[in-house]
């Protein structure tokens, strides 16, 4: 009797398995925005912060060699990541240059402006040279308050303050292209309707998680029936195969 290949079932267990532990494994994964954000650091805290708002925000400096008469591309950021903004090469007029500074700082007393809300902190972006091209600029922000539409900039704490827009990156991000240095903080228009994304932005992972396992369960018995049927034809057919005749 020859011995048969594994069924499908333990096929499909095993690749349930080995997928369940490789997204586990890998990062970012299978279970991105299920696990609590970084707590946010927070100039002006909103009351709903509470144990939130315990750290203060950072700084962030950097210096760009230039070369050939060309900035480096390179970024510059806060120490908890809070800020972040990229610079292509040759981002900056380098005339005369061995190197530019770049100064990140948060910007106190909070600025609010009466058309703007901020659900961020507000920064100020230095430079010791002028920012000839767009430079990418991604903002972080809170779990705990609404979620921001845009991004703003001016020039002065007090304004006037101008969106340049804002798209969502990674969770709990939003980034837009900056042409000029300066004050940039997100938010959204005063009066504007809004809603806290710290319980809807986690349901769709969690759910997309649980209709996987699901499906991958669900096909388990359905294997086990196909098994069962293939072997009882198996059977029958061995019973009805006449046996040889002998010769006398």
């Amino acid at each position: 009797m020859t011995s048969r290949p594994p069924g499908r079932a333990i096929i499909l267990a095993a690749a349930a398995a080995a997928y369940l532990l490789a997204a586990w494994m890998v990062t970012p994964g299978f279970y991105d925005g299920i696990a609590p954000p970084q707590p946010y650091n927070w100039v002006c805290p909103p009351p709903v912060a509470g144990a939130d708002s315990g750290q203060k925000p950072s700084s962030g400096h950097l210096v760009i060699k230039v070369i050939d008469g060309s900035s480096d591309p390179n970024s510059v950021f806060t120490d908890d990541g809070q800020i972040i903004v990229g610079f292509l090469p040759g981002a900056f007029d380098a005339t005369g240059k061995t190197e530019i500074t770049v100064d990140i700082t948060p910007v106190s007393p909070c600025p609010k402006p009466a058309d703007v809300h901020f659900a961020t902190n507000v920064y100020r972006i230095t430079a010791d040279a002028k920012l000839v091209m767009k430079a990418n600029l991604v903002m972080r922000y809170s779990n705990l308050v609404p979620a921001p539409s845009f991004i703003y900039e001016a020039q002065d704490p007090n304004g006037p303050w101008s969106s340049i827009g804002g798209n969502e990156g990674q969770i709990y991000t939003l980034q837009a292209a900056v042409s000029q240095l300066g004050y940039v903080g997100a938010g959204y228009p005063a009066g504007a309707t809004t809603t806290n994304p710290s319980s809807s932005s986690q349901i769709l992972p969690i759910a997309v998680a649980v209709l996987i396992v699901g499906v991958l369960i669900a096909g388990i018995p359905l294997a086990m029936l196909r098994r069962r049927s293939a072997g009882a034809v198996a059977d029958e057919d061995d019973e009805e195969e006449p046996e040889p005749t002998r010769r006398t």
